[in-house]
């Protein structure tokens, strides 16, 4: 059986086709690959491991962090920080299993082979010949016990983790402040976490303007209205383009946010915003949590969203077929 690139037209033995043939065939939109599918979702779970570790660790180093919800991002203070900030490192810890997991399994699923040696004898005492005998034998499948009890309880500490913050973020809306104190940050104002906005922030400046940030709008509206009547007229692929679109949109969007948040704060390029300077002087964790914050999203929305999206809309053109 043969394979022929899309593009070059150049048939390929099963096998030999080179290295971003192979890659291309498996994402193909225009036919099914469980390997591919398998592959994106694990490019979207091996960079989200970065991103839920750095959450983690400037939860801890400014004090402040913020949980996703339904009705958007809600700010956790002192403690809820920290159990947060514990979440984080669960579903991190429970994301890295899983990795290797799928990594050990890859490698123990090769089927194994034993070579065994018989004699042929003439007569008692008289070897004739010795012949080798290569058997198949069928995959040991590995033991899976451990790891399922490990990242069962990361995911079930995450899910302590977060509802504890959620339900003390709930008793500070209450009044009560239990949960706001210990405010331990280790640098409130430290800038590693922020890099490199230090050198970039005078580029990404440009994301920040308001006809820019109009034009994304207006681009994301068209494109969403477009998708829509190419649905509606049966087009195979209608929603990939508003996919592999979109989350670039946004991570534009928060990259000149947190170039504005970090430039404007500490006056530089002209920039002064009284109310992020004041936010800076008075609270430092939480305006750099949350300049972070707008970075982090960014790069998601890119490194994590963009693969999930295409997954999901390859997966509806394939149905469409």
């Amino acid at each position: 059986m043969q394979r022929m690139s899309a593009t070059a037209r150049t048939v390929y033995p099963r096998g030999e086709a080179p290295r971003w043939v192979s890659l291309w065939q498996r994402l193909d939109p225009r036919q099914e690959s469980p390997e591919g599918d398998a592959l994106l979702v694990r490019m979207a779970l091996l960079c989200s491991v970065p991103i839920m570790l750095a959450h983690g660790v400037v939860a801890l180093v400014y004090g402040h962090s913020a949980m996703l919800t339904p009705g958007g991002f809600i700010d956790m203070p002192g403690a809820c920080a920290w159990l947060a900030a514990t979440g984080s490192f669960a579903l991190t810890l429970a994301a890295v299993d899983w990795l290797m997991a799928e990594d050990r399994t890859a490698r123990q699923s090769q089927p194994r082979s034993i070579t065994t040696t018989h004699t042929i004898w003439r007569a008692p005492g008289q070897p004739l010949r010795q012949v080798e005998l290569k058997t198949t034998l069928p995959p040991v499948p590995p033991s899976t016990t451990g790891r399922q009890r490990l990242r069962a309880g990361c995911l079930i500490v995450a899910g302590i983790a977060c509802a504890s913050a959620l339900a003390g973020r709930a008793l500070l809306a209450l009044g009560l402040d239990a949960f706001a104190r210990p405010v331990i940050a280790f640098a409130s104002r430290a800038e590693w976490p922020l890099w490199p906005l230090q050198m970039t922030w005078p580029w990404l400046l440009q994301f920040a303007r308001d006809d820019f940030v109009l034009g994304l709008i207006v681009i994301g509206v068209a494109l969403f209205f477009l998708s829509q009547v190419l649905s509606w007229r049966k087009v195979r692929g209608a929603w990939l383009p508003l996919a592999l679109i979109a989350p670039v949109l946004v991570a534009l969007s928060h990259l000149g946010s947190a170039a504005y948040d970090f430039a404007a704060a500490r006056g530089l390029g002209g920039l002064r915003d009284a109310d992020l300077l004041t936010a800076l002087a008075s609270d430092p964790g939480r305006h750099n949590f949350y300049t972070f914050l707008s970075l982090s999203v960014a790069i998601g929305c890119v490194a994590v969203v963009l693969p999930l999206c295409y997954l999901a809309c390859r997966g509806t053109t394939l149905s469409d077929d």
